[in-house]
């Protein structure tokens, strides 16, 4: 049996968001498509490989409790895009 672990309920959406890996010194605009959302963080699909720990800030104006988040973790899917979740900070 699976119990979920998480402090927060998600709610599904799909929505485009843009985001800069914040130890970059380059502050190069990348784009992913967010999957699910709750009070804590988020989970979103992207090209980018995003290692654990990794800090991003949110470009696009949207309804977050933070517009900054860690990378928690990170899922290759199909050698095409990594499904990554996010803890708002």
């Amino acid at each position: 049996m699976f119990f979920d672990q998480r402090k927060h309920g998600r709610k599904d959406v799909v929505n485009i968001i843009e985001y800069v890996i914040e130890e970059l010194d380059v502050h190069e605009v990348f784009e992913g498509i967010i999957a699910n959302i709750s009070d804590s963080g988020f989970c979103f699909l992207t090209t980018t490989p995003l290692d654990n720990g990794t800090k991003i800030a949110i470009r696009n104006q949207m309804h977050f409790n933070s517009q900054s988040a860690a990378v928690r973790w990170n899922t290759k899917k199909h050698n095409l895009y990594y499904k990554v979740g996010l803890e708002f900070l």
